[in-house]
């Protein structure tokens, strides 16, 4: 008898750990809309951009796109994200390029994060030793607004199945002062 609940535990733990994997979604929609079609057209609107560039010469730029399963017809639309930063390794620079896409339900959720948090925020200051980090995590991103004393800094990280790519990301203090555009850019595409 004890056997049979023992057994029974398991199986349930086993169904259960099973189908929170399956739901488990480390990557965007349209990531894996892509991923999953044989023949992808992706169409840009450049015209409707916002872009971070740092001192070093690195790029973040945000637009919208639309993805097209070319057999299937079906469609999704988004936010994609290019990023090239300069990557030092044993004393060489190189240039990491990515792209990253950010669901449009994920682009509501950034909206009221630049609105709520960021923006009310930009001109704080904190006190000596003190410091504020707001952080907004999409799938496929992670945006962050640092304040300590009267520095302000944006940082933006990749992700890959879910996991942060601590060695390629983008940072700026100068251009801080161009997230309102980011956010109009954003309301813009919704």
């Amino acid at each position: 008898m004890k056997f049979n609940k023992i057994l029974i535990t398991l199986l349930l733990l086993l169904i259960a750990s099973k189908n929170y994997s399956q739901n488990e979604k480390p990557n965007s929609e349209t990531r894996q809309f892509i991923d999953n079609a044989e023949i992808t057209q992706i169409n840009k609107d450049w015209n409707v951009k916002a872009e971070f560039k740092s001192g070093l010469g690195e790029v973040v730029s945000f637009f919208p796109v639309e993805a097209i399963d070319l057999k299937s017809n079906k469609k999704v639309n988004s936010l994609q994200m290019d990023m090239t930063v300069i990557y030092q390794f044993a004393g060489r620079s190189s240039n990491y390029f990515k792209s990253s896409w950010i669901d449009l339900n994920e682009v509501d959720e950034f909206i009221v994060f630049i609105e709520q948090y960021v923006i009310p925020n930009l001109k704080d200051k904190t006190e000596r030793k003190q410091s504020v980090t707001y952080i907004f995590n999409s799938r496929e991103i992670t945006f962050s607004f640092y304040i300590e004393k009267s520095t302000r800094r944006i940082s933006i990280y990749l992700k890959d199945n879910g996991n942060t790519d601590n060695e390629h990301y983008f940072w700026t203090e100068s251009q801080v002062s161009k997230i309102p555009e980011l956010l109009i850019m954003l309301k813009e595409i919704k």
